[in-house]
């Protein structure tokens, strides 16, 4: 008997797409249908069927949605009485980083030194206390790099934060000609009914809601790359985000180098130390230690491949107290295949 799956978009056009096409991937096995997590009926709808798994896509735009779509999760996870995935963590931790600075915090996972601040005073007396710059200011969203600026100097730093308690910081909007498929980017706008109004409203809802009332400063850390590790299930993924000008996300620049057993080790302790089984961490190394510098239970992915060993995609698994690496295509569909048959595997256990 085929698994009943609903699918919980977001209020974007086309965030949910990736899984709906790994459940046709799998008609034999699954049948899903989407529910508008945004509508005021979204619970009626969900009551309406008995479903075996719900599958979750945050989004990552405004903060008004980003909340909506957290509380709405929350109930799923602790009372619809039906397996949840990703897990509640990892969708919490998904595109806010200011709960992410805490939550590594707390699970003594190293990374870069962060500190928020939610008073316009504190904020102040930080930066006229020797701060050491540069310094990296970050918005609560904001992925690929968007909302991450480099200051260099004391007026910029106050300036900063300056209109951060006033008019508020923002983010790039707009759609993202250099990334991604041109031909793909067209195709939904033609084919996908209301694909260019839902989107023009998304940029509208960036461009209105700048991040006001507090701000997200992190230690600078010189880097010519940034390590991309991936966990989804057993499967453990890892290449290098070439940097340019320091900034490693939205690069598209990779490095397909060998893979180091600690790094390996590194995201293997912490994930099952903390109860993530399906994210991508990036971290810098300095000076033999890893930096957890970003947490995402999705990510963009620019290659049909997450891993290359001597130029052979594949995955390593920890097996036998040894990581075997297994060649093959285990990245598809931007790792939602992969997703899937995790998701899959855990209600069968």
């Amino acid at each position: 008997m085929r698994k009943r799956i609903v699918i919980f978009r977001n209020e974007a056009a086309d965030d949910h797409l990736p899984w709906v096409e790994a459940c046709n991937r799998r008609q034999g096995e699954v049948e899903a249908e989407v529910i508008d997590i945004t509508a005021s009926d979204w619970l009626e709808r969900f009551h309406m069927k008995n479903y075996d798994l719900v599958l979750l896509r945050p989004p990552g735009r405004t903060e008004l949605f980003k909340r909506l779509y957290d509380e709405r999760a929350h109930i799923l996870y602790n009372y619809a009485g039906v397996p949840v995935y990703p897990s509640l963590n990892e969708v919490l931790i998904y595109e806010n980083k200011r709960f992410l600075s805490d939550w590594l915090n707390i699970n003594n996972i190293p990374y870069p030194q962060t500190r928020v601040f939610f008073d316009r005073k504190e904020a102040m007396e930080y930066a006229g206390s020797g701060v050491r710059l540069p310094l990296v200011a970050k918005t609560n969203i904001g992925a690929s790099g968007n909302g991450v600026r480099f200051i260099h100097d004391k007026k910029e730093l106050y300036d900063y934060i300056h209109n951060a308690f006033g008019k508020g910081v923002g983010v790039r909007t707009g759609p993202k000609l250099r990334k991604g498929s041109i031909a793909g980017k067209l195709i939904r706008a033609f084919t996908i009914r209301g694909f260019v109004k839902k989107r023009m409203g998304e940029y509208r809802a960036s461009y209105l809601n700048p991040q006001r009332g507090f701000v997200i400063f992190q230690e600078f850390v010189p880097h010519e790359f940034e390590w991309r590790c991936v966990r989804i299930g057993d499967s453990y993924f890892a290449h290098k985000k070439l940097a340019r000008n320091n900034k490693s996300s939205g690069t598209l620049m990779k490095g397909y180098d060998p893979v180091p057993v600690s790094l390996l080790e590194f995201i293997r302790e912490t994930t099952e130390r903390t109860g993530l089984s399906s994210v991508s961490i990036d971290l810098f190394e300095r000076d033999g230690q890893y930096l957890v510098n970003e947490i995402q239970c999705f990510f963009g992915q620019s290659d049909p491949y997450q891993m290359l060993v001597d130029s052979v995609a594949g995955r390593y698994r920890f097996l036998g107290q040894k990581w075997v690496f297994e060649a093959g295509d285990f990245a598809s569909n931007a790792c939602y295949d992969l997703r899937l048959e995790h998701a899959l595997g855990l209600i069968r256990q």
